[in-house]
């Protein structure tokens, strides 16, 4: 299990992805699930979906009040370069278009930096001293926004502030998916997962699309755990042959 630090009550960022919602159920187990305080953010993301799932799990869990907190300018930025926001004319790849790819175009400019910056500023009104981010390190392709260098960067600005010492998380950032569904099924929370998405190219309805990088990983860390992902895709996944 992870090592966390000795504290009261926490931030958790939560996207409704599997990163993060595996995070926060930890966290709630850990800490007690009313000192854990969710925030998410809509910047108008295809996979918007997500937030009203992230809800109902910490409304499962009992957590503290989530926000949700609105970051449409961001959507409107990153729309003509990125395959990730709603309305966009670009193309959503597939894992294999990405594969060794340093910034994908599902890459959403300085957002990582954008969230965990309002996050502090949340944690220092509320005296919460430690902020908990799902970014993970990906294998088959990469963001420099989810690296232990840029986590360790932010932190390095917001040891300067002078009065509210506040750290940013990121328990999972070396584990792969495989290894944050071991934690989950060691917390005995598998099935909680029915309310996460973890799909760049939802349908309207929130099923996910089973094609795109994010998919893909979710996909195969369920195959590797010989495991039935909880929700649905658009896709036929070939679950009976695990």
């Amino acid at each position: 299990m992870i090592d966390l630090p000795d504290t009261k009550k926490v931030i958790s960022i939560i996207s409704g992805g599997m990163d993060s919602s595996i995070m926060t159920i930890m966290l709630a187990k850990h800490y007690g699930a009313e000192n854990v305080f969710p925030i998410s953010f809509d910047y108008n993301q295809k996979q918007v979906y997500e937030i009203s799932l992230a809800q109902e799990l910490t409304k499962e869990l009992g957590t503290a009040e989530h926000k949700v907190f609105d970051l449409s300018i961001l959507g409107d930025i990153a729309k003509p370069i990125c395959a990730n926001i709603s309305d966009t004319d670009v193309d959503m790849p597939t894992i294999k278009d990405v594969l060794g790819d340093p910034q994908p175009v599902t890459y959403v400019p300085f957002r990582n930096t954008i969230l965990l910056t309002l996050a502090m500023s949340y944690a220092e009104t509320i005296k919460v001293n430690h902020v908990f981010t799902g970014l993970q390190v990906h294998d088959e392709y990469g963001y420099w926004d989810t690296t232990e260098r840029f986590v360790k960067s932010v932190n390095d600005v917001a040891i300067q502030n002078r009065t509210h010492k506040v750290i940013i998380e990121a328990p999972f950032l070396h584990l792969s998916k495989t290894d944050e569904l071991k934690i989950c099924e060691q917390l005995n929370s598998i099935s909680m997962l029915k309310n996460t998405l973890t799909c760049y190219n939802p349908d309207k309805n929130g099923k996910s699309c089973g094609k795109c990088p994010s998919c893909s990983e979710r996909i195969n860390a369920f195959i590797q755990m010989n495991m039935k992902d909880p929700i649905d895709y658009q896709i036929t996944i070939p679950w009976g042959d695990i």
